[in-house]
């Protein structure tokens, strides 16, 4: 039987697809080579051009359906529109992905439940400071032209992502037929925060032919700003109120808190590529992103079982408080004001060389830097309330009113301590990687050998400021700095205050010499905590083999790709101890070598469906925070604050699995596909923190550092779909689906934290979907998403230190879910207008002790935002 591995499609692809075709499972230098994304490919048959979200979907679905790997990708619909603000919150579109959403956007990824992931921009490895992996949230999902998630993983991938590895990949000049110019401006409005901001991007593209050979010149800028609001009502673990009863249980605080700010992300990148002839080609491409951010948490912390008289109601049928009424009540009222400024950029100059009819050479030399800058000065001040009242449970959270005080003003206020914190990180990397693929002449068994050599060397450095508080002297009105008087903004609902006095963030930043003069009587800064500060230089050296290769059984052909990669790692930590009162230098040096095999098998059955294999070995490396073989500690506060410590552990090893993933996908149409994956991870060494006792200097300190546990597994079940109904009649041939849901268990043998043995990972929910309706007809392009994830726990055996003889209990996040929109209309080919819409379900966050109903920690609101934005594309 002939072999024939692409099926015939008289369609316009975009460059992503192309190139996803054979080299990008290949080495990523190679990647981008493809024809123009512009460019109809015509096979015999009348070209159908496609556009807007059937064109990414159906992009998408050719990346997937051609990749050697388990993959899932998210397609820009035109260049500069992607679904979503930044590339967090697009992937949760993804089949297995899970995020979480705090202060008004998501910022934390997790591929089928666990952290560990690496992050690439354009097959490179991209970072944030002393991190792993970047913040995705950081990245503005405009410049993107797709994301790729590789959840299987092949010898040419960069070793780091034991889940996974997220591949943002941005356009070259190349991409295009000629001269591309696209604006896209517009602004959002977010309900909550009761702003309106900028949004912007535009990319600047074009290729000329010379004498000397072609040449090519992108450039592209984007801008978003959002001032966002986050409110929650909280209260405190449950701990024994007997004096109410035997067997009573309440909290000791019950509060309200604001999450308010804003963040602006500038971003710009430019690729430049020369082919002197059609076997050689010349590139630089590169990427810098800042971010922004002022925002402020206000807290109210009310105490009410603390007060010199106090009764409480109980809920029907149980002991548990419903209701609490108090006298004289203490309340501290706090602004937690924050600053970050983080820069990151990455550089590269690459070469590709067809030295031979069936040899290609790649070269690529990167350097990436990333430095943040932050302040978190929180100011605490205190009142006594004549009359509270408080509930534990109103539309699921706190509720709490008083009477007879006005808790605005500043004279009812007093100054009760001052912490005084502020940091910085940076980390650095340059990267050389060389490539060779060879393809022999002949049909036979070897289609393709691959080969590459990396070598990269990282620096990271942390140090922050001593950490704990410095109290006010007593009676100290907030008044003596009426500059500092704010109040919150008013909640969007009734929690029984709805207001109150705050500090003003601003004023905490601007002027905090002033406030450390009222609070600590010396407008000097706490000085930086030498136990804080890490610094690490790690080398590291890999290689890997692989081959693809292509047989048939029977009438089937198969494509398998097998490899192994050996990476070596050489470190050098360095961290502060005390030492007889002096901080010395702890230095430590660590090596390793892993071998990481693969296999990835491909069969294309009868009638366009393919059964895929894929089995990998994979590791991620500690950060460098964790491996910091510092400590630092924090002295005891009177009664209340017992003495505590954090550090490294530079004994820590990789975490390794195994990872084996079958998969079946039938793909139906140029744009329908259906598919079930079954994945079973093993993992050894999974790295979680504890916290110990440790005698330092004869004190006892609650000492938190990490440790590898023992072995684990992760198990379960992804399926997907996509289809665009075409032969319904008239405009009704418009509408499309997209659903993909998946089920995964799965959890850890522990030694080193009792209790956890054989339970679920934090932060992973057992099941999870995504319902995307799409429409694409006569200039309109919509979509509507709706996502969806189950419970899961946050806090294994929660028991705060003030909790006396309460039973641990599990916190746990209720599910989560949000619906987001878009609509175009396309008034010409050139100019469109898009309706966005993100949260159109107001979506509420809560989390809880054991029992939602019983024992409730944190309700939260987010904003809802609506965004109007005009494209425009010559």
């Amino acid at each position: 039987m002939k072999r024939n591995t692409t099926a015939p499609f008289a369609l316009k692809v975009t460059v992503a697809a192309l190139a996803s075709a054979g080299v990008l499972g290949s080495a990523p230098a190679w990647s981008q080579e493809a024809a123009p994304a512009d460019a109809p490919q015509v096979e015999g048959k009348t070209v159908v051009v496609v556009t807007g979200v059937r064109r990414a979907a159906q992009t998408a679905q050719k990346i997937k359906q051609d990749a050697d790997n388990v993959v899932d990708s998210i397609v820009a619909d035109d260049i500069g529109k992607f679904p979503d603000t930044n590339v967090a919150e697009t992937l949760a579109r993804v089949t297995g992905i899970q995020v979480r959403r705090d202060a008004g956007e998501a910022n934390s990824v997790l591929i089928r439940g666990l952290p560990g992931i690496s992050t690439l921009l354009n097959g490179r490895e991209m970072f944030t400071t002393t991190g792993r992996y970047i913040q995705l949230a950081d990245i503005p999902s405009s410049m993107l032209q797709r994301v790729d998630v590789y959840k299987s993983q092949s010898a040419e991938l960069l070793e780091g992502g034991i889940a996974g590895v997220i591949d943002v990949r941005t356009n070259r000049p190349f991409d295009f037929k000629g001269a591309t110019v696209s604006v896209n401006a517009g602004a959002r409005h977010l309900d909550k925060a009761h702003r309106t901001n900028p949004d912007a991007n535009a990319l600047f593209s074009n290729r000329w032919k010379t004498d000397a050979g072609e040449f090519g010149a992108l450039v592209g800028l984007s801008y978003v700003k959002s001032d966002y609001w986050e409110e929650r009502s909280f209260q405190s673990f449950p701990i024994s109120k007997d004096w109410l009863g035997a067997g009573a249980t309440g909290p000791d605080v019950l509060g309200l808190q604001t999450i308010y700010g804003k963040r602006k992300r500038t971003a710009a990148n430019f690729a430049a590529q020369y082919k002197p002839n059609a076997d050689l080609e010349f590139y630089a491409e590169g990427l810098a992103s800042h971010f922004q951010g002022n925002d402020q948490t206000d807290l109210l912390v009310g105490f009410p079982f603390w007060a010199s008289s106090s009764s409480a109601t109980m809920i029907p049928g149980t002991k548990e408080v419903d209701t609490v009424t108090s006298q004289n009540a203490n309340t501290i009222l706090s602004t937690q004001a924050r600053y970050a400024d983080n820069k990151t950029s990455q550089v590269a100059l690459g070469a590709k060389w067809r030295v031979a009819p069936g040899l290609r050479l790649t070269s690529e030399l990167a350097h990436t830097d990333s430095k943040y800058v932050w302040r978190n000065p929180i100011l605490d001040v205190i009142t006594n309330v004549p009359n509270a009242y408080g509930k534990t449970n109103v539309d699921g959270g706190a509720y709490v009113k008083y009477s007879g005080f006005d808790i605005g003003n500043a004279a009812n206020i007093n100054l009760l301590q001052l912490f005084d914190r502020y940091g910085n990180d940076k980390g650095s990397s340059t990267d050389f990687r060389s490539d060779a693929i060879f393809t022999p002449a002949n049909d036979g068994l070897f289609k393709e050998f691959l080969a590459g050599v990396r070598a990269n060397r990282r620096t990271a450095e942390s140090i922050k400021s001593f950490e704990g508080s410095v109290s006010a002297p007593n009676n100290v009105k907030a008044s003596t700095l009426p500059a500092m008087t704010c109040n919150t903004p008013t909640l969007s609902r009734d929690y029984g205050t709805q207001t109150w006095y705050t500090p003003c963030a601003s004023y905490l930043l601007d002027d905090t010499a002033t406030v450390r003069q009222a609070v600590t009587g010396n407008p000097a800064a706490k000085g930086l905590d030498p136990g804080s500060f890490f610094k690490d230089v790690e080398k590291n050296v890999s290689m890997y083999v692989s081959s693809k290769i292509g047989f048939d059984v029977g009438a089937i052909p198969v494509d398998g790709l097998l490899g192994v990669r050996v990476t070596r790692t050489d470190s050098d930590l360095i961290g502060k101890s005390q030492v007889n009162g002096q901080y010395v230098e702890t230095p430590v040096s660590a090596s390793g070598t892993n071998v990481l095999p693969s296999a990835n098998f491909k069969a294309r059955l009868p009638h366009d469906v393919i059964a895929r294999v894929a089995y990998a070995k994979t590791l991620t490396r500690p950060s460098f925070a964790q491996l910091n073989p510092g400590t630092a500690y924090v002295a005891a506060n009177g009664t209340t604050v017992q003495a505590t410590a954090s550090g490294g552990n530079p004994n820590l090893k990789p975490f390794t699995g195994q990872n084996l993933d079958t998969a079946l996908e039938w793909y139906f149409a140029p744009t329908g596909m259906l598919g079930v994956t079954v994945f079973r991870h093993n993992f050894d060494g999974y790295i979680i923190n504890k916290s110990v006792p440790e005698m330092f200097q004869g004190i006892k300190y609650d000492t938190s550092r990490p440790f590898n546990t023992d072995k684990g597994h992760l198990q379960g079940l992804e399926m997907s779909y996509r289809q665009f109904y075409d032969r319904l009649p008239g405009w009704l041939g418009g509408f499309g689906m997209e659903a993909n849901a998946s089920y995964m268990e799965g959890g850890l043998t522990s030694s080193i934290v009792p209790g956890l043995q054989g339970k679920p990972f934090s932060g992973m929910s057992k099941n999870s979907y995504n319902l995307v309706a799409l429409y694409e007809r006569a200039g309109v392009s919509a979509r509507l998403a709706y996502n969806w994830r189950s419970k899961f726990v946050e806090v294994y055996g929660d028991h705060p230190s003030n909790s006396g003889n309460a039973p641990a209990r599990d916190l746990i996040a209720a599910p989560m879910s949000t619906l987001d929109g878009s609509l175009s209309y396309k008034f010409t080919p050139n100019l469109s207008v898009t309706l966005t819409g993100t949260n159109l379900l107001n979506f509420q966050y809560v989390d809880y002790w054991t029992d939602q109903r019983l024992y409730p920690r944190d309700t939260r609101r987010y904003d809802r935002t609506f965004g109007l934005a005009l494209n425009w594309k010559n």
